[in-house]
């Protein structure tokens, strides 16, 4: 009986080919699992961003609340580089009936990739006058 030292040219080729598909999987899976990431980082930029802006709105008195200054309130330096193609948009209204209240929308959007679509963020605030 011949004792075999080593292994076949078959099976070497038969792991290498193995190998070559495990390593394959797992730099898909470490590409998807960045660009996700990426976009939850996106994400968390734009929710802190409309929490900041809200927070500065509803701070103004109740008269100082309005359309118009809500217009001038910006996006961020931290939020511009952050959000690629990033943009605020803030409205101040207020509906009929009681009890007196202000509507306050702030909407941050931005664009990925520009093969993509928008994406956005919205938070909605009540403002109420105190009696």
């Amino acid at each position: 009986m011949s004792r075999r030292h080593g292994l076949t040219l078959l099976e070497l080729t038969v792991a290498m080919v193995i190998l070559g598909a495990l390593m394959s999987l797992c730099l898909k899976w470490v590409v998807a699992t960045g660009g996700q990431q990426r976009e939850a980082e996106w994400r968390e930029a734009a929710l802190r961003e409309a929490a900041n802006a809200m927070e500065r709105l509803a701070a103004q008195s109740w008269e100082e609340l309005s359309a118009e200054r809500a217009a001038k309130v910006a996006l961020s330096e931290e939020a511009r580089q952050a959000l690629p193609g990033g943009s605020l948009a803030v409205q101040v209204t207020q509906p009929a009936g009681e009890p007196e209240s202000k509507e306050i929308a702030v909407t941050v959007r931005w664009r990925p990739r520009p093969e993509t679509p928008e994406a956005q963020v919205r938070l909605v605030g009540w403002r109420y006058r105190k009696a």
